[in-house]
């Protein structure tokens, strides 16, 4: 069993912002996440390929961003407990899934 190390990497685009997240998006994660959310101005995409569960804690950054800003983050590469854990949350709502493209691997 391996142990992924929480991580937080920022991208700016001419257009967008993604924010790719490596972890588990729990209360740790999310209060060194908080900070850097409230600066970056719409679009924002969160990257979550690398996010293998988001907790309670992680679901109310992601709805922060839309009560701050008014404007839905997208996320890309939500996995299934993800998108069940928003939807029980009722974060699901105020969000949009990126219709990912599938992931390839380099030969």
């Amino acid at each position: 069993m391996s142990i992924t190390e929480n991580s937080i990497r920022i991208s700016r685009q001419t257009d967008h912002t993604v924010i790719t997240l490596q972890g588990v998006l729990d209360q740790e994660l999310s209060s060194n996440l908080v900070p850097l959310v409230s600066k970056v101005a719409p679009p924002i995409i969160f990257d979550l390929r690398q996010v293998s569960y988001v907790t309670a804690a992680g679901s109310r950054v992601i709805l922060g961003y839309y009560q701050s800003f008014g404007v839905k983050p997208i996320l890309r590469y939500a996995n299934q407990n993800i998108i069940e854990l928003l939807d029980l949350t009722g974060t699901l709502n105020y969000v949009s899934l990126a219709e990912d493209e599938p992931i390839t691997t380099a030969n």
